[in-house]
């Protein structure tokens, strides 16, 4: 590839930040199972020189997807990364990419061609090991890789008038078969939103190595914020659990932007002081009053499961008037309305995806759940919230369900082993 400089616009819509300039506070980022999948991999593509164990079954291309919420520190946390093992760090230039993002398209193909260098067959492979033998013997030192994040903010799709960057990559990638380990790049590709990724769900593996999918904070990983943040902070008072229930698919930034707005309008109605500084009514008022609204956006996994959570209520007697007779008609608009959720399938891939999620967070429940469907014995009002997260069980019969989820729980039970957890 050629030096970055010499390729045409990248230093204007493409900024290098040298690893020694990054400041990142390790103590500040949440940790999250799925981020040691993260660092396992660039650990081993910043290694990589082609003579692994994993090229006798295939080559790794150096792009990995990863599909996050808004409001995660996924970026802080990549920035650590490079900091760590000393990687230079390739991010958009997003200033400039506002001033004149018809031309930044234009300009955003031609640049991913440099990124990326065309597949070789195994006679150049051989070729370039010979000449990569002899360069190490003429001098010990080797080529650094970069990191280059692609970080397709939610925004970035209305500036582009419409236009996807993650489709336009996947159109490149078909056509050139790209390669960017040997550009020594290793691309980071950052999406927040499930909907683009399902309409290329077929194309995912033939363009990264890996998809990773980071969910939601769960209801024990929000607990595990706001305690830690007591105990940071001892002076601070509030009651964690009734905020917990009050952030419902909240993430780890708003989470923390809450803590420090609430503290301040404490400070300014009485001061902070060194005894109690009780502010969960300040928080649980910003909140419901809508004083600070989070950033998360429900066009995420939520919209994408055709609003379930909403739509469940159908199937909640205590939404139903007292005058209200639940009739035949009623019975059968149910009945409709889970077999529309039926004929309505995602691909395998993401329903694997979706199963795992359901296996990690809430496998006993489920189970329960999922017996009480195959006896045809009421649900009760918990497990009616419980669906709500995860509709698709309804699209298989409750035993098809039940081998899922089994199936799910070993690859997660596999997961959690090679980590020590």
């Amino acid at each position: 590839m050629k030096d970055l400089s010499e390729i045409p616009e990248f230093s204007k819509y493409f900024r290098v930040i040298s690893p020694a300039k990054i400041e990142v506070n390790k103590e500040e980022i949440f940790y999250r199972y799925k981020y040691d999948e993260i660092i396992n991999y660039i650990k081993v593509m910043a290694t990589y020189n082609g003579e692994n164990t994993i090229e006798e079954y295939l080559s790794p291309k150096g792009a990995v997807l990863i599909d996050v919420n808004p409001g995660t520190d996924i970026l802080d946390f990549l920035k650590l990364i490079s900091t760590n093992y000393y990687l230079e760090l390739v991010e958009f230039n997003y200033n400039e990419i506002r001033k004149a993002p018809e031309s930044f398209l234009k300009s955003f193909t031609p640049i991913l061609r440099a990124f990326g260098v065309h597949s070789k067959s195994e006679t150049d492979f051989k070729s370039d090991k010979e000449d990569n033998d002899k360069n190490i013997i003429d001098s010990d030192k080797n080529i650094e890789k970069r990191i280059l994040i692609i970080n397709q903010q939610l925004n970035l799709k209305t500036l582009l008038k419409g236009k996807n960057l993650l489709e336009i990559f996947f159109t490149e990638q078909n056509e050139e078969k790209f390669n960017f380990l040997e550009s020594n790049i290793i691309l980071i590709w950052i999406n927040y939103n499930i909907q683009d990724i399902l309409e290329n769900a077929s194309s995912i593996y033939d363009s990264f190595d890996l998809f990773i999918r980071i969910q939601l904070l769960n209801k024990i990983e929000r607990e595990t914020v706001f305690r830690d943040f007591l105990e940071k902070n001892p002076k601070i008072v509030f009651d964690i659990n009734a905020l917990v229930d009050s952030t419902d698919k909240w993430e780890i930034k708003d989470i923390k932007q809450l803590l420090k707005v609430g503290i301040f309008k404490h400070f300014l109605n009485s001061e902070l002081n060194d005894t109690s500084n009780e502010i969960t009514q300040i928080l649980l008022d910003m909140i419901e009053s809508g004083e600070y609204l989070p950033t998360i956006i429900s066009n995420n996994l939520q919209n994408q499961q055709v609003s379930v959570e909403s739509e469940i209520k159908l199937l909640n007697p205590d939404k139903i008037s007292k005058k209200e007779v639940v009739s035949d008609n009623k019975i059968e608009q149910i009945d409709n309305y889970i077999n529309n959720i039926r004929d309505s399938r995602i691909s395998d891939f993401m329903l694997n995806q979706l199963y795992e999620d359901a296996a990690f967070k809430n496998y006993r429940e489920i189970i329960l759940i999922i017996d009480k469907l195959d006896k045809n014995e009421p649900l009760e009002k918990n497990d009616r919230k419980l669906l709500a997260d995860y509709p698709f069980i309804l699209n298989d019969p409750p035993n098809k369900a039940l081998i899922n989820l089994e199936k799910a729980k070993k690859r997660v039970d596999r997961i959690k082993q090679a980590f020590g957890k």
